[in-house]
């Protein structure tokens, strides 16, 4: 498994279906806060502008273009700047969209008329790495930057040709297929922008990703500075000193919080020893892993897993 899907499987990355749309003018609907989502609208016909909360420019989204809103900020949809704003809530109502179908709304003029696809990726709050807190306000993806990228345009052309149809299992596929548009959307992010530094631009690096891709197959090998150095093709200290400028954070401090969060996963999973979760982790004391454990997460193994089960049930 690469890197990012490792990731994404342990913070339970789920892609979710909102809705499809027609809107026309003039519309403008106004999207909450939410926590732990990265929101998504895919223009599949006509235009919009977006204003993301805390971003002092509003975005063009053109047919084709993609828009993701990372870190769950509340933002406008609009036909026009000066539209009037309603609620979420209040357009849902006043539309009757019963979570079926397309949400048609707005003043009737067609030709100025709007489909989105929109959607959300939720990340299960009790888990978190560096990837997402790094994440821009937005990520826009426009139909010129997917064309050069070939999988990345054919799979919003997949995703738009799906939306607009009612075959059976197509909000499945809509649902799978916005869980790859979100990869490639970070890849193609990644890749386009200056990043100096962080997860992505480490993990792109040739050397210390290579230690990442490493680490990450096997988070249970005895790991150690030297050995992660090894894997890089760097000397000890040229390695520490490249991962800490890149990461923020030491290779062994990156080795532990992986670890636990990894180790958050597994002691919710069903009839998973301690003793099997710190194996799976990289110790071989049960005692050491508790410590370690408590230290990073504030609670013990058994609290946590009580706890979290509790919730749950």
């Amino acid at each position: 498994m690469d890197v990012l899907s490792d990731i994404l499987d342990t913070l339970r990355f789920n892609g979710s279906l909102y809705f499809t749309t027609i809107l026309t003018a003039p519309w403008g609907i106004q999207v909450p806060h939410y926590e732990n989502v990265a929101r998504f609208h895919l223009a599949v016909g006509g235009e919009c502008w977006v204003r993301v909360n805390g971003v002092a420019d509003p975005v063009r989204l053109a047919s084709g273009d993609m828009i993701i809103i990372p870190h769950g900020a509340g933002h406008d949809l609009m036909d026009r700047l000066d539209t009037t704003i309603l609620s979420l809530d209040n357009v849902l109502e006043k539309s009757g969209f019963q979570g079926d179908g397309y949400l048609v709304y707005g003043g009737g003029d067609k030709e100025g008329e709007t489909k989105l696809v929109c959607g959300h990726f939720e990340f299960d709050q009790k888990f978190r790495h560096p990837l997402l807190e790094e994440l821009p306000p937005y990520i826009l993806i426009t139909g010129k930057q997917a064309m050069d990228f070939s999988w990345f345009d054919n799979a919003m052309k997949f995703m738009s040709y799906e939306a607009q149809k009612t075959s059976m299992g197509n909000d499945a596929m809509i649902k799978r297929l916005s869980e790859i548009l979100f990869i490639h959307a970070v890849r193609v992010w990644g890749q386009t922008e200056n990043i100096q530094k962080g997860f992505i631009k480490a993990l792109a690096d040739q050397k210390v990703g290579r230690s990442l891709r490493a680490f990450h197959a096997e988070p249970a090998e005895r790991w150690t500075i030297e050995n992660l150095a090894q894997e890089a093709g760097l000397s000890r200290t040229i390695f520490a000193t490249q991962f800490r400028s890149l990461m923020d954070m030491t290779p062994m401090q990156y080795v532990t919080l992986w670890r636990m969060q990894k180790a958050c996963d597994l002691l919710l999973q069903d009839n998973m020893t301690t003793e099997w979760v710190a194996e799976k982790v990289g110790y071989q004391s049960p005692a050491a892993f508790s410590k370690v454990f408590k230290k990073s997460i504030g609670v013990g193994p058994g609290s946590y897993r009580r706890e979290h089960n509790a919730i749950v049930a």
